[in-house]
């Protein structure tokens, strides 16, 4: 009977996986938000799958600047799969690495503004145009909705349309730059040449209104939460079919199964087994997955052990406690036990030769319906990422780089 329905659940996820869109990019976004409610985002590049393979975001065809940060360019930023918000990439600088700063629309503002999008033109050829993936009904919303300025237009359609006979309009220098290039693939931007940024700075806040004679004063003004959220964001051609990555437990069955994994992350650390504990742990992060359509979730644990043992001394470099990292991949089987598929240990000492692995966010790198696991590698002079693609048994790399220099 298990073998029954395991055959089933293959074929459903294999009929309803995708071929792999033929442009696609996908990139890192960092949501500040300042003590006032001002929001800043950046924009980091990861990969772009173009012709079939997966490149460097931040250096493919980085002519004048990366393909990935061409101006007005737009990105679908997620959680678990599901859209929360769009950002326009405005002006990208390089700084050692190509960042560039956006402009942020939640879900929620998208769906309050719906005027009718401005037509594009089109060159006549059939060279891929990157566009940001259509905004589904059932999306989350994210608490920055509040404090987020709104954009002058809301993001085009996803879907295929046929282009009005409009004039062309005036290009920009970074445009023309592009235009010269009739090889180099262009990204999808808004119609309205006002809602692109022409800076990289923040957009101001709007003036209060005056308020009228005798008025009291609201006494529950809403509170911004300061700090920085990382989502995945992709920009894509094609449309999609988006829907959550995110695993939903049964009542009463979350706690059972994280405490599972946690002894198996234990049982990674053979010595230490008689020293520590769960509650050793600090700085846990659980996320559960269904990546692959067959209801079986995958279960990623990254956590700390703080001055987890005593690294010997030199004599110039006194004997100190150092920290243990570890990132564990597992997926649930038949009987409700995590079994190991990957694992990565390090500590403060040694990360210049095993980077720390921490998880941002399950993502559909290729467009076929089928989430990937995107991670962020730090060492002691650098941060990169890697993805894997996650299978019944094992773990693959599918891609590898995105570097940014820490010095």
């Amino acid at each position: 009977m298990l073998v029954l329905l395991a055959c089933t659940l293959a074929l459903t996820a294999a009929a309803q996986r995708r071929k792999p869109h033929k442009l696609r990019a996908t990139a890192v976004l960092e949501l500040t938000t300042d003590p006032v409610g001002v929001i800043t985002a950046r924009v980091i590049p990861v990969t772009i799958l173009d012709e079939g393979r997966f490149n460097d975001a931040g250096t493919y065809k980085a002519t004048p600047q990366p393909m990935a940060l061409d101006s007005g360019v737009v990105y679908e930023a997620q959680k678990a799969g599901q859209a929360v918000g769009y950002v326009t990439v405005g002006k990208a600088t390089k700084q050692g690495s190509w960042i560039a700063l956006g402009k942020w629309q939640p879900v929620s503002d998208t769906a309050k503004a719906s005027p009718t999008p401005t037509p594009t033109v089109t060159t006549g050829d059939e060279r891929p145009v990157l566009r940001r993936g259509g905004s589904s009904g059932g999306a989350t919303q994210q608490n920055t909705s509040t404090s987020a300025p709104a954009p002058a237009s809301t993001p085009a359609s996803t879907g295929p349309t046929q282009p009005a006979a409009t004039p062309s309009p005036t290009p920009t220098p970074s445009d023309s730059a592009i235009v010269d290039d009739p090889d180099r693939p262009v990204l999808r931007r808004r119609g309205d040449a006002k809602s692109e940024i022409e800076n990289e700075l923040p957009p101001a806040k709007p003036a209060p209104s005056p308020k009228p004679a005798g008025a009291v004063p609201s006494s529950k003004l809403p509170v911004p939460t300061p700090g920085t959220q990382t989502l995945v964001a992709v920009s894509d051609n094609e449309p999609g079919d988006p829907r959550s990555f995110q695993f939903v437990w049964k009542k009463g069955e979350q706690a059972e199964m994280e405490a599972k994994l946690k002894r198996l992350a234990l049982a990674q650390l053979p010595k230490e087994n008689a020293q520590y504990t769960e509650q050793s742990f600090s700085n846990v992060v659980i996320r559960s997955f269904d990546l692959d359509l067959s209801n079986d979730a995958v279960m990623v644990l990254t956590a700390e052990i703080p001055g987890s043992y005593l690294a010997p001394g030199s004599k110039t470099a006194p004997a100190k406690f150092v920290s243990r990292y570890i990132t564990l991949i597992a997926r649930v089987d038949f009987n409700g036990m995590p079994q190991r598929l990957a694992v990565s240990i390090t500590d403060s000492s040694r990360l210049d030769v095993a980077p720390r692995l921490e998880l941002i966010d399950a993502v559909d790198v290729d467009g076929d319906g089928l989430g990937e696991l995107l991670f962020r590698q730090t060492s002691l002079y650098e941060k990169s990422y890697i993805v894997y693609g996650v299978g019944r048994s094992s773990v693959t790399k599918v891609f590898e780089g995105a570097s940014q220099s820490l010095k």
